[in-house]
């Protein structure tokens, strides 16, 4: 253990006056204070002094040559530190109310007339250097809270941001108007391949505005990790902030589902100015306006309100941006406004470097005024991210060289497990999610998951569509019957009142993995099977088609997949290696 004594610091003071007998006087009494005293014979010396030594206590005379009092003191607190006070005090022979005005207005902190006695001065001295230590105090505990600021804000960039998926090709502006951002720019990637994005703006900005910035991180990412749609993940936080944020505060924000096998963009448009689909050269394909009000507003989302669902091509990019951009004002009181955006992101869109483009656009507008708000934005692409996708690796392995030795297959099932959702829970409720977190509590986590939930999220779907609710994925084969199909979609899952799917599964340990029998069973009619191979022979024949790709990915990733009782029953199995 070491013994660390503190350094009394001796104190510095100046004495700035053109009588000689006047600075040995004052400077006796300065030095039975316990300072350490210099002295300038006029205003202009006074000035230079006061930058070599940086004193602690200035006293000034009035009248002197080359530079009077007045003016030194004006010099003098203009070089003055933001993060320490000097205190001034003027010593003069003027007992004019004039004197005392003019003093105050150059800076002074205090005057004292000649004559005073030694006691009055030292009284003086005392009462404000009392004043400066205190200021000296408040200071330095200003610097410990920003320091401890800092740290926090360091360590909620490093909790929230520094987690962000895909920083290299999703481009992120985020310049805060303080310490605090209120804003919150998130991305991450579903185990679909799915990615989604979100751009908050919490009310207002600093601290305050933040306090909700990381749970509401925490359950958009582990949400997205768990394969929940975009919807119920907005559904989820828009109840969590409802309840954990004062009336006062919410959240203006924009959330992105971007799949790539769907080619497809999903969009809510909560409280944010309207987001922007560009197509590869600059054009607007798409503006996206706010359709619910801002998060934690109300205690459930509007019921009518849907998410947007439009049909993107792989060189399209989504941006979505906050009002501190558009918002922003020039010296002339000008707004930056959506127009001068507009014509900026064209270029970043061209230049494929938006971000920067539109930061340096709004720094040169400004002209160097104070930021009054958060400035962020979101610049997502929509296509490229079936190649960060990650399939199951075995599944082109030939199945004899995994398995399927009777002395491998268990004679029963490890385990099995079955849903049966009927009605309109079939609305609310999204299995899968509840599947997997089954599947994992059970066998731990694994890379390969991320392909079964795929496989399950598509069968789902498809018995949930097709079966359930009868839809056509005929009305997907064009971009408009994309936005068609979303839209009855809705419609018919809000006036769901029948029909049923029921999901099992049997888990069979093997040597050296794992295979998973799923059964999906639906109410629905059924299908044609002979259609549904030549829809198969048109992909393969390379005719464009904007649905059936999901089954394609499935039949991929499983060993086997089978339609029985006319397309009303989907049976798969899922095979892995250890």
């Amino acid at each position: 253990m070491s013994l660390q004594l503190d350094k009394v610091r001796i104190k510095l003071a100046l004495v700035v006056d053109d009588s000689a007998m006047q600075c040995k006087v004052l400077s006796v009494l300065l030095k039975e204070e316990g300072y350490r005293v210099f002295t300038a014979n006029d205003g202009a010396r006074g000035v230079a002094m006061y930058i070599k030594y940086q004193p602690d206590l200035v006293l000034m005379d009035i009248n002197m040559p080359i530079m009077n009092g007045y003016e030194a003191a004006r010099k003098i607190k203009s070089l003055s530190k933001e993060n320490s006070l000097c205190p001034l005090i003027f010593i003069t022979s003027m007992d004019t109310d004039q004197a005392f005005i003019e003093s105050i207005d150059a800076g002074g902190d205090g005057i004292l007339v000649r004559p005073f006695s030694p006691e009055v001065f030292k009284a003086k001295i005392k009462s404000i250097q009392r004043i400066s230590d205190l200021y000296a105090t408040i200071k330095e505990l200003q610097r410990e809270q920003q320091a401890d600021a800092e740290l926090a804000e360091q360590l909620m960039a490093d909790v929230i941001e520094a987690r962000n998926y895909a920083l290299d090709k999703i481009g992120l502006l985020k310049k805060p108007a303080a310490l605090f951002s209120g804003d919150i720019l998130l991305t991450a990637l579903s185990p679909n391949g799915n990615v989604n994005a979100l751009l908050g703006d919490f009310t207002g900005h600093g601290l305050r505005s933040s306090i909700g910035a990381i749970p509401l991180a925490e359950t958009f990412r582990s949400m997205t990790k768990k394969g929940f749609s975009l919807i119920e993940i907005i559904t989820q936080i828009n109840k969590q902030l409802y309840h954990l944020l004062p009336a006062d505060l919410f959240l203006a924000a924009g959330f992105v589902s971007v799949s790539s096998h769907d080619e497809s963009a999903y969009i809510f448009n909560a409280g944010l100015p309207d987001t922007y689909i560009y197509g590869a050269n600059g054009e607007i394909k798409h503006k996206i306006q706010s359709c619910h009000p801002p998060i934690g507003v109300l205690p459930n989302l509007i019921p009518e309100v849907s998410l947007t669902v439009i049909n993107v091509l792989p060189d399209d990019r989504i941006i979505l941006l906050s009002d501190g951009i558009v918002e922003a004002h020039n010296e002339a009181g000008e707004m930056y406004d959506f127009e001068r955006f507009e014509e900026t992101a064209k270029i970043g869109v061209i230049k494929q470097d938006v971000s920067n483009i539109v930061l340096k656009s709004v720094d040169e507008f400004c002209q160097g005024m104070p930021q009054q708000d958060d400035i962020s934005l979101i610049d997502l692409p929509c296509g490229g991210w079936e190649q960060t996708f990650v399939f199951n690796p075995h599944h082109n392995v030939e199945v004899n060289e995994l398995i399927l030795s009777e002395s491998d297959l268990l004679a029963s099932a490890t385990w099995r497990w079955e849903l049966g959702l009927t009605g309109e829970r079939l609305s609310r409720v999204n299995p899968v999610p509840m599947v997997m977190s089954q599947i994992q509590e059970i066998e731990g986590h694994a890379e390969h998951w991320q392909s079964l939930f795929t496989i399950l999220t598509e069968l789902f779907v498809n018995a949930l569509d097709h079966g359930v609710l009868n839809l056509s994925s005929e009305l997907k084969n064009s971009p408009e019957g994309f936005t068609e199909y979303f839209t009855e979609r809705e419609n018919r899952l809000k006036n769901l009142t029948s029909g049923f799917i029921d999901i099992q599964l049997a888990y069979y340990s093997l040597a050296q993995g794992g295979r998973l029998n799923i059964q999906i069973k639906d109410s629905g009619t059924g299908f044609n099977l002979e259609e549904v191979e030549k829809k198969k022979e048109q992909l393969k024949d390379g005719k464009i088609q904007l649905s059936g790709r999901g089954v394609e990915i499935v039949e991929q990733l499983c060993e086997s997949l089978f339609y029985r009782e006319n397309g009303t029953l989907v049976e798969a199995s899922y095979i892995w290696t250890s």
